[in-house]
């Protein structure tokens, strides 16, 4: 599992042809989208759970809970997101299954965002994450799809935005920031 996420995180293209062949790469992007989703939550956890507390508090347990799950709701809209456009509208090669499997391997940087609550860093290594998570959907959506790289810069921006962007920061960081200034 981990060794097609790292090669996808470098961005090798070579791959995409083995999650194409093999249907059982499902489980290992169904992990790989797991590991980022922990991290995204326990980094959020982190950001609000304060060092003097000792028991478990429901609310900061229900922001680990949305978190994950913000997580794989950002990879099955990414998903439909490439699948509309790379294979509908930019005439792809390959159908939903395959691109879900691609864009899966390609969510390994987000596990960057378990620092997201160290100091002066913590927001770089979220946007670092987030960008080295688009980079390797682009690489993803141009092997699988057999489309031009600006066809595949498009149908992964475009989906990449919404799931990475605004999937986690409408349903995770603004209702926890308005949540702790009230």
């Amino acid at each position: 599992m981990l060794r097609l996420a790292f090669r996808a995180a470098l961005l090798d293209g070579s791959v995409y042809e083995e999650i194409r062949e093999k249907q059982e790469t499902a489980f290992s992007a169904l992990g790989v989208v797991l590991v980022a989703g922990i991290a995204f939550g326990m980094g959020i956890w982190g950001l609000i759970r304060s060092p003097a507390q000792q028991g478990l508090d429901l609310d900061q347990n229900l922001y680990l809970v949305l978190a994950v799950s913000s997580i794989f709701t950002s990879w099955v809209v990414w998903t439909v997101l490439v699948w509309l456009l790379g294979r509908i509208l930019f005439s792809g090669r390959e159908g939903y299954r395959v691109s879900l499997r691609s864009l899966g391997m390609c969510y390994i940087p987000l596990a960057l965002w378990l620092l997201i609550g160290v100091p002066a860093v913590g927001a770089a290594l979220f946007m670092m994450g987030a960008i080295w998570t688009l980079a390797a959907g682009v690489v993803a959506v141009k092997n699988v799809h057999a489309i031009s790289w600006w066809k595949a810069g498009i149908s992964a921006a475009v989906g990449w935005f919404w799931a990475i962007i605004a999937a986690p920061l409408f349903l995770v960081v603004l209702p926890l920031t308005s949540g702790t200034t009230a």
